[in-house]
């Protein structure tokens, strides 16, 4: 498959896969929410954070190693070394496991009286935890290998077995069993349909030996520490806000900050499409060329998919917090500008730091983290003492605007990437306009409330209608509606004729 047509496939599984996620998530804490008394739920929600929270130490940044290694080591043709490296990460995984699972036995009930839960509740984070941890590990072997699709495929049941699992049990009078015991199956069914492609490479005949402490030092560790580090940037907001202001106010962030961030992760699917085809590429210094390419084309769809959420969310900031909460949060629309632009910044940023992990800088990479971290917590306890979560806003924004910036200043050193600002200018003109006329219209025109929803939902269409005469569409792109055209035969003939009709502007565009 072409490289440009791997970009694209891996965009469309990934996406796939984080609106399955998304939607099961939604299923079944909902699920939850209308069966379960609010302690019950808050067992639930504890129990599965604790586990999530130890599997990722437990892996210790070899998921992430794996995805850089693999693709790597498949551009040179060593298919043994691989297998080294897939057994060795599986290795230090179990010990890791083992190694905490014997720490929470013997602590049992200690976690039981910290977390306010049941020792049964304990036993069952414990196996969870360790499920996940190889669900993530034979996940990274998947990914290092570019298969997105069965990536999909796994979470598309897994994640459906636990809300139904779930919902089954619920009738059986379980109660919070039920949701501990689906999220469990769940993920247990999606890590055994995982197993045959993890066993396939893993059980492969090899003699090649691989040095552990490189991989270990020169990439687990690097990996964990931004793992670990951005664990730390997510959580501290929220503690900061607490301890420096009150509750209410960090519940007024919070929403403003939840919504904000669906920006984040627009940008991480990109960034994580590219990302194993960027490592694929880094072992071949004639390749570099190709690397810029990608890296611009996937900092210009950032952009261009981001540019109208950002309209959005800005413009209809008041009736998206009601609707995801209730009138006594409509304070954090005054948030919305600053977190908005902040979540643009940090997912741009992003793709460029995680592809500097890609090219193997993987050191420097972990410093820039570090140091962005550093300078959130330094700006956060200033500026929230005096402007309260207005403070935090600026201060989450400034720091990735630091973390962007010397991303792209480091990532240049290694690769000529030149962003077509003349593109950004055109998202940014369409984006200006098409929000310009659609708020107008609302405020005039519309007065009934699903009329004013069916015109915010014209904005997408209006925006791409903006861009043609402003030629802002390319080759890539027709390239991009062919490859739809392929994969949704219901839809073959819209998109080939979207494409047609691109291509054609494009042609007497450049004959101008």
């Amino acid at each position: 498959m072409k490289i440009s047509n791997k970009l694209i496939s891996n965009t469309l599984y990934l996406f796939l896969d984080w609106f399955v996620l998304t939607l099961t998530g939604f299923l079944y804490w909902m699920i939850a929410g209308k069966t379960l008394l609010p302690e019950e739920y808050g067992i639930v929600s504890t129990s599965i954070n604790f586990a999530i929270f130890f599997s990722g130490i437990s892996l210790i940044g070899l998921p992430t190693t794996l995805n850089k290694l693999i693709p790597e080591y498949l551009s040179k043709k060593e298919g043994k070394r691989i297998t080294s490296l897939i057994r060795f990460s599986t290795k230090v995984i179990i010990l890791t496991n083992l190694s905490i699972l014997l720490v929470i036995i013997l602590l049992s009930t200690s976690i039981a009286l910290l977390l306010k839960v049941t020792r049964e509740v304990v036993g069952i984070s414990a196996a969870t935890l360790i499920v996940l941890s190889f669900y993530s590990q034979f996940g990274s072997v998947m990914y290092g290998f570019q298969r997105m699709r069965e990536l999909f495929i796994t979470d598309l049941i897994g994640q459906f077995a636990k809300v139904i699992i779930s919902f089954i049990l619920v009738f059986f009078g379980l109660k919070y069993f039920s949701f501990l015991v689906g999220f469990l199956f769940g993920y247990i069914f999606a890590t055994l349909l995982r197993f045959p492609f993890f066993y396939f490479h893993f059980s492969c005949l090899s003699k090649v030996k691989i040095n552990g402490r490189r991989i270990m030092f020169g990439y687990a560790f690097p990996a964990f520490t931004y793992f670990f580090s951005w664990l730390l940037f997510s959580s501290s907001p929220y503690i900061f806000l607490t301890i420096i202001q009150n509750l209410e106010v960090t519940g007024i962030f919070s929403v403003a900050m939840l919504i904000s961030s669906i920006l984040i992760t627009f940008q991480g699917i990109l960034a994580s499409a590219v990302f194993p085809i960027i490592s694929y590429l880094s072992v071949n210094k004639d390749s570099q060329t190709k690397q810029s390419r990608l890296i611009e084309v996937v900092f210009r769809y950032g952009l261009f998919l981001s540019f109208p959420i950002v309209g959005f969310l800005i413009f209809f900031s008041n009736p998206i917090i009601q609707m995801f909460s209730g009138i006594e949060y409509l304070q954090a629309s005054q948030l919305f500008p600053i977190l908005v632009i902040g979540s643009l910044v940090y997912g741009l940023g992003n793709i460029f730091n995680l592809n500097l992990y890609a090219m193997g800088k993987t050191k420097i990479q972990r410093n820039i983290v570090l140091l962005t971290i550093f300078i959130f917590i330094s700006l956060a306890i200033l500026l929230t003492s005096f402007l309260k979560d207005l403070g935090m806003a600026l201060a989450y924004t400034l720091a990735v605007f630091f973390f962007a910036f010397s991303s792209f200043l480091y990532l240049k050193k290694y690769l000529k990437i030149k962003l077509p600002l003349k593109d950004y200018i055109k998202s940014f003109t369409a984006a200006l306009v098409s929000f310009s006329f659609l708020y107008f219209v609302i405020k005039c025109t519309a007065t009934a409330t699903i009329l004013k929803y069916f015109f915010a939902g014209l904005f997408i269409v209006f925006y791409l209608v903006v861009l043609i005469p402003l030629n802002f569409y390319k080759v890539e792109d027709v390239k991009v509606l062919e490859f739809f055209a392929q994969k949704f035969s219901i839809l073959r003939r819209l998109f080939l004729f979207l494409a047609n009709f691109l291509l054609k502007r494009i042609k007497k565009s450049n004959e101008s």
